[in-house]
């Protein structure tokens, strides 16, 4: 068993209802469940990342969900879907705030609260380059590789 702590069927059974939750639009539900699941297995990887996306895309919590999906990564340092979530969030931030930053230069008033730009686009890079170094399935790898592409400015091999 790799020496991991199994995860609790309860927890699982949370995480499966905030996933449900979301489907029906209940985002305050849905994170409510996902953190019901991080109460009873701290180290719930799937949980943390599902309640650390969650708080990027659907609250604009930026700063609280990177913490999350951070943690997550810490429980599971060998997971390339992980690593890609991890990279995907930090883009999208990157990308959010860099829009907001420039509507600001255009009149109007915005900050990026603290996070930088460059800083999440190279911890979206380092995030995807790990993911591709874990060898993840075709697809993953492809979605990988294309988002990099992106990041980067260059083909990715």
């Amino acid at each position: 068993m790799n020496g991991e702590t199994p995860t609790p069927k309860t927890a699982r059974e949370h995480l499966r209802a905030a996933m449900a939750r979301h489907e029906e639009d209940d985002i305050e539900g849905a994170l409510a469940e996902a953190r019901a699941a991080l109460e009873l297995a701290p180290q719930f990887a799937d949980a943390r990342s599902y309640l650390g996306s969650t708080l990027i895309t659907k609250q604009g919590r930026y700063a609280e969900g990177l913490a999350e999906l951070e943690r997550a990564r810490e429980s599971a340092m060998e997971d390339p879907a992980l690593h890609y979530t991890l990279g995907w969030c930090y883009e999208f931030v990157a990308y959010r705030i860099t829009q907001r930053l420039r509507r600001s230069a255009k009149g109007g008033s915005a900050s990026g609260g603290g996070l930088e730009p460059a800083e999440l686009y190279r911890k979206a890079e380092e995030s995807l380059r790990r993911c591709l170094e874990l060898r993840p399935e075709a697809k993953l790898k492809d979605d990988a590789k294309d988002l990099l592409s992106t990041i980067i400015k260059e083909d990715v091999n």
